[in-house]
């Protein structure tokens, strides 16, 4: 019911911002009487889009400066950016290591590329004094220095969001004052906030599904309110409610563009996947007089299973992502199950208890909420494993009986 509740809150949030589909922002930058900077700050938030890498949108800032002419009058400084971003980014993402750095567009190429993508884009004016401002800007030029720009990027704790974050808690100090927008009690996780949230709403199954694998036991705890704003949208929201100084931190946000992106086939794929393999398991199993075929879809299940838990083995082992490490994943997804079809039907027996246990604790890790398993996509699964187990136990029997 969490999840649900932050569902709908964050789209009550979207809901609730002016729905033109495009406005001219700087006019919402005029300074109010009385008062002369060069100087309007502002955070830009995109919605998801239809890339995988962008699947939970995207935070920026925006610097306008009447002292200066031509690119860098309206900039868009963003640490979104990481090397070779049209051809590597997922053979790093793969290899645990993707290296972001702080980049700067004009806003105009902001505009066209989110106006191209169809993505939601919306704008928060901060309320900052010029020292405040100018404090900002400075620390944004040294960012992007060659040798402060770059930084190792983390999910949770490190990406473009938390950057941001982390820029005005440094720079603002004190007076700053985080918006929390958490219930008191909240027991909402990483897992809740982000895969869970986003993927199945952009009709991204495989992609969520292949995320719920691989992101391991650390996706699953508790955030702080702090913690919450590696999230975009929350990050939003938190500015709305955020204080400095004891006065509001920023102006009511903007909508520049809408979401017009079509997601396409809301079908579960994975999960019909699912009950397809479960289904075709146990009626091969069934078949006693064409034993052939349940030996062929045990093999194939067993050696699948096998590589998926090599491939989380080797995922918790990169010196890279940390959303990757101590993934209880392998209790179920064996990856000795690529040796056993080639074992003696005497470690096959001992083999196929051992793996019906640790079936069991998985299910535990899950009811527990130590980690989350993506059980609506992977339960059939589990339950195609089971029999396969319990097949092998029982013919392994038989076999040491004959002898």
């Amino acid at each position: 019911m969490i999840k649900v509740g932050i569902f709908f809150f964050l789209a009550a949030f979207a809901i609730s911002l002016p729905l033109h589909a495009q406005s001219d922002s700087s006019k919402t930058l005029v300074p109010p009487a009385g008062k002369h900077s060069h100087l309007r700050i502002s955070v830009i938030t995109g919605g998801a889009g239809a890339d995988i890498f962008e699947t939970f949108g995207h935070s920026c800032i925006r610097v306008v400066d009447s002292d200066e002419t031509g690119y860098n009058r309206d900039l868009i400084y963003n640490y979104g950016f990481y090397e070779e971003f049209t051809t590597s980014y997922l053979s790093q993402w793969l290899n645990g290591r993707v290296r972001c750095f702080l980049e700067t567009v004009t806003y105009q190429q902001l505009m066209v590329q989110f106006d191209e993508e169809k993505r939601r884009l919306i704008e928060q004016e901060l309320l900052l004094t010029n020292d405040q401002k100018e404090r900002i800007v400075a620390f944004l030029k040294n960012n992007m220095k060659k040798e402060n720009r770059y930084y190792e990027y983390d999910s949770f704790y490190d990406n473009c969001t938390t950057r941001m974050r982390d820029l005005l808690v440094k720079v603002l100090g004190a007076g700053y004052v985080q918006g929390n927008l958490l219930p008191k009690d909240s027991k909402l996780k990483f897992r809740d906030f982000s895969i869970n949230m986003y993927c199945p709403s952009q009709h991204k199954y495989w992609f969520g599904l292949i995320l719920n694998l691989f992101f391991a036991s650390r996706t699953d705890r508790i955030m702080s309110n702090s913690d919450a704003m590696f999230n975009p949208d929350y990050f939003a929201m938190s500015l709305g409610a955020a204080t400095i100084d004891g006065k509001k931190m920023s102006a009511d946000p903007v909508t520049l563009y809408t979401d017009r992106i079509d997601w396409g086939d809301p079908m579960n794929v994975p999960f019909i996947v699912s009950i397809i393999v479960a289904l075709i398991t146990l009626i091969s199993l069934q078949i006693s007089s064409k034993p052939f075929w349940g030996n062929l879809v045990s093999f194939i299940l067993l050696i699948t299973t096998g590589v998926l838990g090599c491939y989380m083995v080797r995922f918790m082992m990169l010196d890279g992502e940390p959303a990757w490490k101590w993934n209880y994943g392998i209790l179920w997804a064996l990856p000795t199950n690529l040796l056993i079809p080639f074992l003696g039907a005497k470690v096959k027996r001992a083999y196929a208890v051992a793996a019906m246990s640790l079936l069991g604790v998985a299910f535990l890790v899950h009811i527990f909420r130590v980690q989350e398993f993506p059980l609506f996509e992977v339960g059939f699964l589990w339950l195609a494993l089971l029999w396969v187990y319990a097949a092998m136990y029982k013919k392994s029997t038989a076999n040491l009986s004959v002898k």
